[in-house]
């Protein structure tokens, strides 16, 4: 059963800080919710699966003679796709019953990963068809993830949301972790294949959970908002002319793009680390899950504090953290640098997802929210992009791997500061009579 509760939430502090009603909740009490649950195990599944294929389609890009130009090409497979469909999918997101969309999506996955298996061997030679199976697949991503993420306020009350987020981020981060380790295990002595077969199951697996949850029309919430008092729009072109002229929502909507920007180069400079070593998957499993670590340790560390949890000094904080993680990661080859410098990276990066989430949730009327989710998704994504294919060429320019993360850090750096100056300017606009 849904929760009875249904508190109220105020609106926005004058001054764009943190919500007022925003109380932190344990992780059992969410779980007794059984709705949240099954949503909360369902997507843990997927995301299991999904990390085995993350070591071995990069492991096969390093493989190539086509340099960290290689590692940024599978990075735009797994990123641009999501970009690409993101108008799309907010708008379906928006009309039609989500759980219904987290079904249908994860089988069409299952289904191409069972392509994946039958179409491509452990050569080379198979690279170009997995790339392009792979862009598939993240495209039917792109509509699962505006669903399920517009999904959490109709399963838990307001009060639950920064809670719920943070759960769900550090179940991200801790399968991420442990996904990518054990694929790279997986992928250095099993092979491409059995990875593949893992992720096809995990799909199915979590396609028959999203089919238990109950009827997720756009438009209902587990309880009352203020923002119910905003108007809803039709497309998605009106959805992102509604987040310009508010200047709260489109400074949450846009927040994932400095961080991204970031970690697209420090992305390409990981591959490069980890592609020097003699025991490339397994190295590169490792290192990705350090920064998993990280990324779970941050929104837990944040929905701990109140002035972080949900605001804007969290969303600022968690970027800063970011940059400098990457930035550190970039400056030297200790190892015990890069494991201080990659908790730190992923540390900010989870903290600022989940924040700046919680805040889009919170401002968002539901029935809006899977637009405002795609123009999140396709902002992080396209920032995500750039990062990683402007760092392989800078990289590429000076002859250092490095190059890749300093221009990573220092783009979110100047997003950053842009971003600021934008939502400051729309405030002062929208405050003129």
């Amino acid at each position: 059963m849904r929760p009875s509760a249904r508190p109220v939430l105020p609106a926005p502090r004058p001054d764009g800080g943190g919500l007022a009603y925003h109380r932190r909740v344990s992780a059992p009490g969410l779980l007794a919710n059984r709705d949240f649950r099954r949503l909360w195990i369902a997507q843990a599944i997927s995301l299991f699966g999904d990390w085995f294929t993350y070591v071995a389609v990069g492991t096969l890009a390093l493989s190539e003679s086509t340099g960290l130009y290689g590692v940024a090409a599978v990075l735009v497979a797994h990123t641009l796709p999501r970009a690409v469909l993101a108008p799309f999918a907010g708008r379906l997101a928006d009309r039609r019953d989500r759980g219904a969309i987290l079904v249908v999506g994860s089988l069409l996955r299952a289904l191409v990963v069972l392509v994946m298996i039958a179409l491509v061997g452990d050569a080379g030679s198979g690279t170009a068809v997995l790339a392009g199976l792979v862009f598939l697949r993240m495209a039917l991503s792109a509509f699962t993830d505006p669903a399920a993420s517009a999904a959490l306020p109709q399963l838990v009350p307001t009060h639950q949301l920064g809670s719920a987020n943070a759960l769900l981020g550090a179940t991200w981060s801790t399968i991420f972790a442990l996904g990518v380790a054990a694929g790279g295990f997986v992928t250095a002595f099993v092979g491409p294949r059995g990875a593949l077969a893992i992720d096809a199951a995990t799909f199915v697996l979590a396609a028959a959970l999203f089919a238990t949850l109950p009827r997720l029309r756009p438009g209902e919430r587990s309880d009352a908002s203020a923002s119910a008092s905003m108007v809803v729009t039709p497309d998605f072109l009106a959805a992102w002319r509604r987040t310009w002229r508010d200047p709260a929502l489109l400074h949450v909507a846009l927040a994932k793009i400095p961080v991204a920007l970031a970690n697209g180069g420090g992305w390409v400079l990981l591959h490069a680390v980890a592609g020097q070593q003699s025991a490339v998957a397994v190295t590169l499993g490792v290192m990705h899950g350090v920064r998993g670590i990280g990324t779970g340790v941050g929104p837990l560390l944040w929905a701990r504090v109140g002035r972080l949890r949900g605001t804007i000094s969290g969303i600022h904080l968690g970027t800063a953290v970011t940059l400098a993680g990457v930035a550190l990661f970039s400056a030297f080859d200790l190892p015990a640098l890069l494991v201080v410098a990659s908790v730190l990276w992923g540390l900010g990066m989870g903290a600022t997802w989940v924040t700046s989430t919680t805040r889009l949730q919170l401002l968002t009327p539901n029935a809006l929210l899977g637009r405002l989710a795609a123009i999140d998704l396709m902002a992080h994504t396209c920032a995500q992009c750039l990062g990683g294919l402007l760092g392989a060429v800078v990289a590429d320019a000076l002859l250092a791997p490095a190059g890749a993360g300093w221009f990573g850090a220092a783009g979110g750096l100047l997003a950053w500061g842009l971003l600021v100056l934008l939502v400051r300017a729309r405030a002062r606009r929208s405050s003129q009579p």
